[in-house]
């Protein structure tokens, strides 16, 4: 076997591979020799059948076979003999097979970009550094009595923090938007889930009310063919519904899990989960930090199969229920999966050779601490650390982040770090919510 290899750029490989005619001719010889053995043909019995006969009816199919065999055990040999790590599915051109000569085909794919040396000059650090406040536990509790606010429904005019059940049809200069309509559509007044001041023009209108409300689309709304432009949109007011947001009550509380109606039990509880959390966070901006570094430091050219493998695992992620379904996204979010994609492809070459270099090794004990700590916040902690023991998939996520944990650590150890003083707001980059917000 005769085997040459093209490198058109970084990462593209073209290996031309020669196989001498005898092995093609040994795999048809093979395939009709076995179908001569085992085929059912009427008139005739098994294992009697003609060799002439066996090739008139099944020669063609049999010489397919055999082609698509050498070129598959070959290939894989010419693979091993020049030491490549292809990436996807290599594609496979093969040339015509003429009697007598030998067997030629040209196989195209992308290789594993090698990661010799990774460059890390980074040698200051600033941590985050948070403490959980009274006013954060507030913000927590307002927001699960938000979280159950009862709607109901009043005979009186809208006005702020009300729902309203709506039909609208926009329009720009005559022509209907397009996704601009909808019916029995609910919106809360002051959420600011819809463009700026259409739920302006929503106050002081009555159950059965039909009006056109004026509004400009944003100059950074993400569809250009309407950014900036006025438009009006119909609107048929449906239901008037007021907030009841329920009082923190004993029954609320129990409701809340805490079994002893106890409001100081549950501000403990809040406590505890947010410290948990301000941990958690803490460590995840040291990362991004280091990370971000690496990254930057350390441009690599990537194959577009490693990239489109992992967008597609990040879009099932996010996107469960349309898992193997055909289904659009717009340029912009395909333009995110592929940007989160790569970062997520760069930064597994470059960890993967650094723990090499740090001669990191997996700390088992952490992995059963940090899947307990994962399994506390569930209803039934036990099924969750079982579901990790079995899940194959979750397991070696968690092995993943503690190796990443550990190597962090090791990097940051050699690094000056200085800490700033922020509150939990500024740490999870929350906007600050006033008193007369939160009522």
């Amino acid at each position: 076997m005769q085997v040459s290899v093209e490198a058109p750029d970084k990462l593209e490989r073209r290996v031309t591979v020669i196989v001498p005619i005898e092995k093609l001719e040994e795999a048809y010889s093979l395939r009709i020799s076995n179908l001569a053995k085992t085929a059912k043909v009427n008139g005739f019995r098994k294992g009697k059948i003609p060799l002439d006969y066996i090739k008139q009816r099944y020669g063609d199919s049999a010489r397919q076979e055999a082609l698509s065999e050498v070129i598959q055990k070959s290939l894989y040999a010419a693979i091993n003999q020049e030491k490549l790590n292809p990436v996807g599915v290599p594609t496979v051109e093969p040339k015509t097979v003429l009697p007598g000569q030998p067997l030629e085909f040209v196989a195209t794919f992308e290789i594993m970009p090698e990661v010799n040396t990774v460059h890390f000059d980074l040698t200051t650090l600033e941590r985050q550094v948070a403490t959980i406040q009274d006013v954060d536990i507030d913000y927590v509790l307002q927001h699960l009595r938000q979280q159950h606010t009862q709607w109901i429904k009043v005979d009186r005019a809208a006005q702020a923090k009300d729902q309203v059940l709506i039909d609208f049809q926009g329009s720009i200069a005559d022509k209907p938007i397009e996704g601009g309509e909808a019916r029995d559509y609910a919106v809360v007044i002051g959420s600011h889930s819809m463009i700026p001041g259409f739920e302006e023009g929503l106050i002081q209108m009555q159950s059965g009310e039909e009006k056109t409300i004026q509004v400009t689309f944003p100059e950074n709304y993400f569809s250009k063919e309407y950014a900036g432009k006025d438009a009006q949109f119909l609107i048929k007011m449906h239901r008037v519904l007021e907030p009841k947001i329920p009082e923190m009550d004993q029954a609320f509380i129990t409701k809340m899990g805490v079994k002893t109606g106890n409001l100081e039990d549950l501000r403990v509880e809040v406590r505890k989960n947010l410290e948990r959390e301000t941990k958690r966070v803490m460590k995840e901006k040291v990362k991004k930090q280091v990370f971000d570094h690496l990254i930057e430091k350390n441009p690599l050219d990537i194959p577009k199969a490693l990239i489109e493998r992992e967008a597609q695992r990040i879009h099932n992620e996010l996107h469960p229920h349309h898992a193997g379904k055909e289904h659009g996204h717009s340029e912009k979010e395909m333009a995110a999966f592929n940007e989160s994609a790569k970062r997520n492809v760069v930064l597994g070459l470059l960890v993967a050779r650094l723990l090499k270099d740090h001669q990191i090794t997996l700390d088992k004990s952490r992995i059963t601490a940090h899947i307990e700590r994962l399994a506390s916040v569930y209803e039934n902690p036990s099924e969750v650390v079982k579901w990790y023991g079995t899940d194959k998939r979750a397991k070696a996520d968690v092995e993943m982040f503690i190796l990443e944990e550990q190597l962090v650590e090791k990097i940051v150890d050699t690094l000056q770090v200085t800490e700033k003083i922020v509150s939990y707001n500024e740490l999870i980059n929350r906007p600050v919510i006033t008193t007369n917000e939160r009522n």
